[in-house]
Order: structure tokens, then C-alpha cells, then sequence
């Protein structure tokens, strides 16, 4: 097991196709621009008696995004990061740049991550680079725009009838490409795209990240809900082989890349590190539904089974080399007695850390459609907006009803901690949707306490990385103002002008952060988080409690000590 890097590291994380702008050859920009695939989305998503989710998705494309390939806005962006005392900055690299057809190499985009990348470090922030965050080339995968329908299904109701049940149809352009992650060939083409990078930047980068969470995100957006490309919709059996076509590509990638990096770019004694960022969450059972009082569902098991998949599964893949086909089949959790419970020795030990994403707590129901399709194993469906679920109690909301619970980052830190022999962990991910940014500073006091207190119970914590840097393009929310991440808010109103647009807003969430950093590095040179440091910003900015149902401001302990 690889030593924790000799300083904490402080930073932010971005993605490419949420920050850089004009790209516009992967399957993200064409799942957008489709008219089809924008009706078909914008319809099934149309508040109803069977979909719950809030907000009727208006897909749009990312155009300019926050500009960041330019580079005077990333050169500006890494002196404002500078100046609240990061260290770290997470970039990904986009695919569809590098290899916009297959077997041709676009040495100028290679040439310009690397300018940026030699920028960042010129600023004295380590480069955190992801390989793949979410997007593919339109040559790896052309998300359907259409779809057979199933019998009888015209005379379903809304939005059944719309639901992508079958395949798209021979004429489909989706046919021609390689199908994205469904297609092991897209495995040996994402190893040789890896190879190359790592060539050519293995003197600049000791931080690697395979793939961004290959299970909520790439197979719970693509192949379960059918809002993220590819779109389909409890596509289980479709679901399986991209699962496993995932963990055959981080356990590969983290070969090749282990094999070929022996540069020590950063002067610490380790050429390389190499991990993949996981979406995890703090997962509790739903409250029961009622008839005339008396409980009719119990959601235990659901969140159960939901928290074993999307939490677990991909964890006790690549450390334990474990392909639980047993669960996928029966819903039996970790029956190491089955003879579809196989453990892979070379799939054994390929992370020297988990990337952590935390962002809530979310509740989570039994569903008898779920249940009775190939797509059983996700357990149940969470409750995504909470704001309008008129059923379920919870504490404090962002602005885009995740309900705020800041002891859920300590669980799933300990959870990691105690199941998988204390791996280092890389919280690659942790922030708030805040409109107003009113919540943001506090939210960061909240949670970074709670990381503390891991670090304090003998997790081991390389570092913390905040989402975003910048407001950006969020997927499904695209430039909704309720959809604003920063630590640096930016106007997307004026997108689309020239010199002075898209100028970067300092937040309370930006100042927050920048005092537990410097005061950190006050108290020792590795500037891990200290209690000093949390106390002054709790007295400056508030604190959620721990179970995010209320912030306490300053004025109110001012106030309680008379």
C-alpha cells in the first residue's frame, strides 16, 4: 500500500466538458443537440403520477462552458486558486480531443493539456488528472436517438409509453459506432488512448484517475434512468456487461499506467498514483408508505441492496477481486458460498486510493417495476429531489433537493476505513448546489470537520478536493442558476460575449475554504485540517450539525453565551 503524500492536499476539481468549451465530437454534445433525444428526455421527464423527479429536464449543450481550454481563463483561474491557498487542481482530459477519430491523434489538443498542466505547476498546484469523466468519443459511442417500442406499448400511459424499453433500430447511427462501454472493444481502445497519455505526460503528473464514477454515473445515468447517454431505461443485462467492462478497464488502465509512469514528477519517492473516483452516499430506507395510517412497504432491504451495488460492488471488484454474479442474479448479498461469487486474483489490489465523491444522504423505496425487471440488482430507486416529496421528512436542502447531511461523509469515510484494510481515500468530490450562496460556507466548515474527525479516528486522508472551482455546466440542469457549484460563481448570462464575459465571482464558500486552509498550514508544515482552523471559521461563517437540520451562525453562539 502506496504512503500517503507528504503534504494534504488542498484543491478543487473539474471536468472537462462541464468547464473547457467547444467540444462538441463526444456523445454528451449529441445526446444534447439531438432533437429526438431532447423531446424524448423533456417527455419522460414531465411531472407525473409515475415520474417524481422534479424539474422537466431542458437539455442544452455545453457550448463555451466556463472557457477553461482558453488560456488566459485557466492561467486566471490557477492565480485565484493560488490565492486561497490550494495546492492541488483536478482537470480531466477529454478523449474525444485526443482521439476525435478512431486511430487519429490530435497532437495540438495533447500539446495544449500540456501547456495547462505545465501552467498549473508553474503555480505551484499538483495536476489531478482524470482519464475519463463521464464522456466518450462520438466514434466509441453514438447515443440512440431512437427506439423500437415494445407490444402493446403505444397504449401505455405517460410517460410509459415514451420509455426507451427495446433497442434502437438497424438505420440507428448508435449501431455504428463501437456502442461505448457495452462493447469490450471499447475497453482495448480506452487502454490504448491511456498509453498514450501516460507517455506523454508522465513527467508532469503522479496523480492519476481511471475512470469517474463508472456505477451511479455512467451505468445508474445511462443504462437504469435513461437520461444520460447512452439512454437506456432498466437495461439490465445491457447494465452487467458494462459493469464488468468497467472494472476490466480501471484494473487495465491501472496496469499499463502503474507500468509505464517511473516518473516522479512531484519529488516525493512515488512515480505514480492510481486510483477512480466513486460516487458514495449516505443510504437509509425511505419512510414507509401508508393506507389509512397503517405501513404498507417496508424499504429496508431496498436500501440495502441499493448501497451494496452502487457503493460497494465496484469497490470489492477492484481491492477484493470480487464478481459477485450471485447477488446480480438472487439479490443475496456477498454469499461468498455460491458458485456465482468468483474472486478474480489479477483483479486484486488495482486502486492505491479510492476517490471519494460525497455530495448527501438520499432515501431510498422499494419499486415493483425495479424488482421485476433484469435491472433488480440497483435494490430500490432514491428519492432525487426532496423538496417536492411530499412523503419523506429531511433536513436542510441545496437548491436542487439534496438534502445536506454532513456526518454522512465520517460514515462513508469509516465505512471505506474498516471494509477495504484502511486504503488511502482522495475526496475528490465534495459540494453544494447553492443559488444564493448562502449555504456554501458553512456547508464546507460542516463537512471538513467531519473529516477531521475521520482523519482523528485513523482514516487516511490524502487530501480534499472541492467541486467545483468554478460555476459550470451541469448535465441535466445544463446553466440553471439552482444548479451552482463554485467556489467562484460566474454569470452565465453573459456566456456569450466577448473580452469581458465570464468573469469569476469570489463566495463566501471560496473565503470559507481559504481560512481552514491557511490556518491549517499555521499549525504544521503538512497542513493537514486542525481544530484551530475549524473553530475560526465556524466563528466566521457557521456550521451545519451534523446531521445538516440546521446551521449554527456566530451570532447565535454570541448570543447563547450572553
Amino acid at each position: 500500500m502506496k504512503a500517503l503524500p507528504k503534504t494534504f492536499l488542498w484543491g478543487v476539481s473539474t471536468s472537462s466538458y462541464q468547464v473547457e468549451g467547444d467540444i462538441t465530437n463526444n456523445d454528451w454534445d449529441f445526446f444534447t443537440r439531438s432533437l429526438q433525444i431532447s423531446k424524448r428526455i423533456s417527455t419522460i421527464t414531465k411531472p407525473s403520477i409515475f415520474y417524481k423527479g422534479g424539474t422537466q429536464v431542458d437539455l442544452q449543450p455545453a457550448g463555451d462552458a466556463a472557457k477553461f481550454w482558453d488560456t488566459k481563463y485557466y492561467k486566471r483561474d490557477f492565480d485565484l486558486a493560488r490565492t486561497l491557498g490550494l495546492n492541488a487542481f483536478r482537470i480531466s482530459i477529454e478523449w474525444a480531443r485526443i482521439e476525435p477519430e478512431k486511430d487519429h491523434w490530435d497532437q495540438m489538443a495533447i500539446d495544449n493539456y500540456k501547456e495547462m498542466i505545465v501552467a498549473m505547476r508553474e503555480k505551484n498546484l499538483i495536476p489531478i488528472v482524470s482519464l475519463n469523466h463521464a464522456t466518450l468519443p462520438l466514434w466509441v459511442m453514438t447515443p440512440p436517438q431512437e427506439f423500437l417500442r415494445r407490444t402493446g406499448q403505444n397504449l401505455l400511459p405517460h410517460p410509459l409509453k415514451d420509455l426507451p424499453l427495446a433497442d434502437p433500430p438497424p438505420s440507428d447511427p448508435y449501431w455504428k459506432s463501437l456502442r461505448g462501454w457495452e462493447n469490450h472493444e471499447t475497453v482495448e481502445r480506452f487502454i490504448i488512448y491511456v498509453e498514450r497519455i501516460i507517455v506523454e505526460f508522465r513527467d508532469l503528473v503522479d496523480y492519476w484517475i481511471t475512470i469517474g464514477e463508472p456505477v451511479a454515473t455512467i451505468i445508474g445515468g445511462g443504462y437504469i434512468s435513461g437520461l444520460w447517454p447512452p439512454g437506456f431505461f432498466l437495461k439490465g443485462k445491457k447494465a452487467r456487461i458494462v459493469l464488468r467492462n468497467l472494472i476490466e478497464a480501471h484494473v487495465q488502465a491501472y496496469n499499463k499506467i502503474t507500468a509505464l509512469d517511473n516518473i516522479d514528477a512531484d519529488g516525493d519517492g512515488l512515480a505514480n498514483r492510481v486510483g477512480f473516483t466513486h460516487l458514495m452516499m449516505e443510504i437509509v430506507p425511505a419512510e414507509q408508505s401508508k393506507i389509512f395510517g397503517i405501513p404498507v412497504k417496508d424499504n429496508t432491504e431496498a436500501a440495502k441492496n441499493f448501497s451494496y451495488f452502487a457503493n460497494d460492488y465496484f469497490i470489492n471488484a477492484v481491492i477484493n477481486g470480487e464478481e459477485d454474479l450471485n447477488y446480480l442474479n438472487t439479490l443475496q448479498r456477498s454469499n461468498k458460498n455460491s458458485k456465482e461469487f468468483i474472486v478474480h486474483e489479477d483483479w486484486k489490489n488495482k486502486a492505491d486510493f479510492i476517490g471519494l465523491d460525497y455530495y448527501r444522504r438520499v432515501y431510498v423505496y422499494a419499486n415493483k417495476i425495479v424488482s421485476l425487471t433484469s435491472a433488480k440488482f440497483v435494490g430500490g430507486v432514491p428519492i432525487n429531489d426532496l423538496s417536492i416529496a411530499n412523503n419523506q421528512s429531511h433536513n436542510v436542502l441545496n437548491t436542487l433537493g439534496w438534502e445536506i447531511y454532513p456526518k454522512g461523509l465520517y460514515n462513508v469515510i469509516m465505512r471505506i476505513k474498516n471494509k477495504w484494510n484502511n486504503i488511502p481515500i482522495f475526496i475528490t468530490e465534495n459540494g453544494i448546489a447553492d443559488k444564493h450562496d448562502g449555504h456554501r460556507a458553512p456547508f464546507i466548515v460542516s463537512h471538513l470537520q467531519q473529516v477531521k474527525r475521520a482523519i482523528d479516528d485513523g482514516a487516511r486522508i490524502m487530501g480534499y478536493l472541492f467541486w467545483s472551482f468554478m460555476d459550470n455546466y451541469e448535465w441535466l440542469d445544463n446553466y440553471r442558476p439552482e444548479g451552482k457549484f463554485g467556489l467562484f460563481s460566474i454569470d452565465f448570462e453573459d456566456r456569450h460575449h466577448d473580452d469581458s464575459d465570464l468573469i469569476r465571482h469570489k463566495t463566501k464558500g471560496a473565503e470559507a475554504l481559504e481560512l481552514i486552509i491557511k490556518e491549517s498550514l499555521s499549525q504544521s508544515k503538512d497542513g493537514v485540517i486542525s481544530d484551530s482552523a475549524i473553530a475560526a471559521a465556524q466563528n466566521k461563517f457557521g456550521i451545519f450539525t451534523e446531521d445538516g437540520s440546521r446551521i449554527i451562525y456566530p451570532w447565535m453562539t454570541k448570543w447563547n453565551n450572553g
